[in-house]
């Protein structure tokens, strides 16, 4: 990210895009979040609320019989936009709009590409519904600059500003959003960018709220920077670093091996099978990782902990690999939650009296910080997640700063190794 002062260029034409990107992603997020909580009462009879998940008060066979036929109709769908045609964009290739397909991807499709993620979720699919909405804003943010006449370097910046407003509006986090455009659509920041960021989010955001409750996500006690938690957000940050960093790697890897075509077809549908086999035991796997991570900061049993974690990132990996599209932001938030709420079960019987819950807290943010690989976003998550007071800041700094440099190294090494080792 480069730090760069630039002369404003806050002319009309770009206030009315930021107003008209603000609330067409607003509008987005609002009809995804709708179309979630419908899914999640169609399926098990009644919706998420802050705090509660909706899986675990509805008897096995229910959750199973859901994600078999939600498996079913988006691996249909799915198939059907994969077809040869002109592909679904990713948000990035909207931002660099560099070619006339990236420029002006067909709108039908990325629609239908994003709401197939929600319902998809909505259904207790183990990936983050995060991608969709983003989806949403670049695609509304790439025609209203068109329409408006923007300068391809305004262009870009405003789409990628509504694909962050999108994100922004669905979790009710704006300054999280505004940091995602910044340091991971755009990689780098200037006061003109960083003002339009921030009022397309704010707008997104309000608006979002028809249908989006302002409540935090999680309901966590309150951080202090008290020694004890700035030692536990160490001990987090070397402990966790390297395997969120190998989940980073695994997932990409997933992704660019995913099933295509029938074995699509056959593929989804049995890891939605799967995901409702262990639902039977594990309930709380099922889903984005809410559920996951609000029964880690609940204090979980330790053994259940331990079975949480591996069973939630097989699931995730399984479902990605079998052709769904998804994020892994917020499974990625769950698993650091309960892999931080194991470490301080651990800690717990070195040092009896230690509570889970800051470790849990802080292995969130530091995991991540890491398999995002966007220490900043993480930090502005973490907080607008789950509503912490500046007396948390230090704290989950220190986890992140920790975790992302260790990875850091580890990748710069391995980068150096790969130039100056000997060749074949």
């Amino acid at each position: 990210m480069t730090l760069v002062s630039a002369a404003p260029v806050f002319r009309p034409r770009l206030l009315l895009a930021m107003v008209l990107i603000g609330v067409a992603s607003g509008l987005g997020g609002a009809a995804m979040s709708w179309t979630l909580h419908a899914v999640q009462h169609l399926c098990f009879g009644t919706a998420a609320s802050p705090y509660t998940d909706p899986y675990s008060e509805v008897d096995g066979p229910r959750r199973v019989l859901a994600l078999l036929i939600v498996g079913a109709v988006v691996s249909l769908l799915w198939w059907l936009l994969r077809r040869p045609q002109p592909p679904v964009q990713s948000v990035k290739g909207m931002v660099a709009g560099d070619t006339p397909v990236r420029r002006r991807p067909p709108m039908l499709r990325g629609i239908v590409n994003s709401f197939a993620q929600v319902i998809a979720v909505g259904g207790g699919a183990s990936i983050g519904r995060e991608v969709a909405p983003r989806e949403i804003g670049a695609l509304f943010a790439g025609r209203i600059g068109d329409a408006l006449g923007l300068d391809p370097a305004q262009r870009r910046t405003m789409v990628a500003c509504g694909a962050a407003a999108g994100l922004a509006a669905v979790y009710h986090v704006p300054l999280a959003g505004a940091g995602f455009a910044l340091e991971i659509l755009l990689a780098s920041f200037t006061l003109d960018c960083a003002v339009l960021a921030l009022g397309t989010c704010a707008l997104a955001t309000i608006v979002a709220r028809l249908t989006v409750s302002p409540l935090p996500f999680y309901r966590v006690e309150a951080l202090e920077g008290s020694w004890p938690v700035l030692l536990a957000a160490v001990a987090v940050g070397l402990v966790l670093a390297l395997p969120a960093l190998g989940f980073r790697r695994v997932v990409a890897r997933v992704q660019s091996r995913r099933l295509t075509g029938w074995r699509q077809l056959l593929g989804l549908p049995l890891a939605f099978l799967l995901t409702g086999a262990v639902s039977l035991a594990l309930p709380q796997a099922l889903g984005n990782g809410l559920a996951a991570a609000q029964w880690a900061y609940d204090g979980g049993a330790p053994g259940t902990a331990a079975v949480l974690l591996g069973v939630k990132a097989l699931l995730i990996l399984a479902t990605l690999g079998a052709g769904a599209v998804g994020g892994t932001l917020t499974p990625g938030f769950s698993l650091g939650a309960v892999a931080g709420a194991l470490l301080g079960d651990l800690a717990a019987l070195a040092l009896p009296g230690t509570d889970p819950t800051p470790w849990a807290l802080l292995g969130a943010a530091a995991f991540l910080a890491v398999s995002m690989n966007a220490p900043l976003t993480a930090i502005l998550l973490t907080i607008g997640f789950t509503d912490q007071p500046a007396s948390a800041f230090l704290p989950i700094v220190l986890a992140v700063a920790v975790a992302y440099a260790c990875a850091r190294l580890v990748t710069t090494r391995a980068e150096t190794g790969t130039e100056t080792g000997p060749r074949p």
